[in-house]
């Protein structure tokens, strides 16, 4: 999860038509309002999609006509499971721009109408608070347990990646958005795993060519490649950037630990080389 900026005084062009705004005016009022979510796809999404880079809001994965607009703060009460994961939905915020992100099906199902906060008695519940629809004040009233790629400055904080493809949550925060979103289905695993694996591949790939062709310069230019996509992929709007960025901190773990020990301490020396050259 990495952050992004949205603008909250621009939303697109349909959240703002005259026919929406007055659906919007009805749902404070009419505890019967049906959701209109034609409102919030098609325009909404392209919009939601392009300022995301194709990408989930949670997960990272480039999931293409895959992903769904989500409600950060649920609309729908929750009124099923354990008790401290009930609550009554934030109906005001239903079409609001600021409370819609992107979503894949799979995080958008595990996510659900959870909404877990660290102090229940912070959760609000009337449209008529002072902050109750200021997306920002509302998040720091609340101080709710799921991250706001948004509005946390630094979301990656929250977690730590693993070389089996595994997330964990390094923080409250962290580890609730990692069990609500299901950030560690065998899907996601594999998918991260298999990135790592296959920086592994293409340099044991290269490291038996150097074997054969004896050309010391060809060889580390093979390498730099390798080392030139873990950091090109850690950009903020590529796929898994997170993950690439952990792959670039914690090479020695992620990559050179797969290697005999005589490899081990080479690459590590020639990736710290050209990490910084890259800095």
């Amino acid at each position: 999860m990495v952050h992004i900026e949205k603008d909250y005084a621009l939303p697109p062009a349909k959240l703002v038509d005259n026919k929406w705004n007055r659906i919007k005016e009805d749902v404070l009022t009419n505890p019967n309002h049906k959701v209109k979510s034609a409102c919030y796809r098609g325009t909404t999404l392209d919009e939601l999609v392009q300022l995301y880079n194709n990408k989930c809001a949670c997960c990272e994965r480039s999931r293409g006509e895959e992903l769904q607009v989500d409600h950060y703060r649920p609309k729908k009460a929750r009124k099923i499971g354990k008790k401290e994961f009930q609550h009554a939905g934030y109906h005001w915020l239903t079409y609001e721009w600021s409370n819609l992100i992107p979503l894949c099906s799979s995080c958008n199902q595990s996510k659900s109408n959870y909404f877990p906060l660290k102090n229940e008695k912070k959760r609000i519940t009337d449209y008529k608070h002072p902050k109750a629809l200021n997306i920002k004040e509302l998040q720091e009233h609340e101080n709710p347990l799921l991250v706001n790629p948004e509005i946390d400055l630094q979301p990656e904080r929250h977690f730590m990646y693993l070389p089996n493809g595994e997330v964990k949550g390094r923080t409250d925060v962290g580890v609730a958005t990692v069990k609500f979103c299901a950030l560690n289905t065998k899907t996601k695993r594999r998918e991260r795993r298999t990135i790592v694996l296959n920086f592994v591949t293409r340099i044991e790939s290269a490291i038996d060519w150097h074997f054969k062709e004896k050309n010391s310069a060809k060889f580390e230019g093979r390498l730099e490649a390798i080392f030139d996509d873990i950091i090109r992929n850690g950009a903020k709007d590529k796929p898994l950037s997170l993950l690439h960025i952990f792959i670039r901190n914690y090479f020695k773990v992620f990559i050179s630990s797969h290697f005999p020990k005589e490899w081990q301490e080479r690459l590590v020396r020639l990736f710290t080389k050209f990490n910084n050259k890259n800095k």
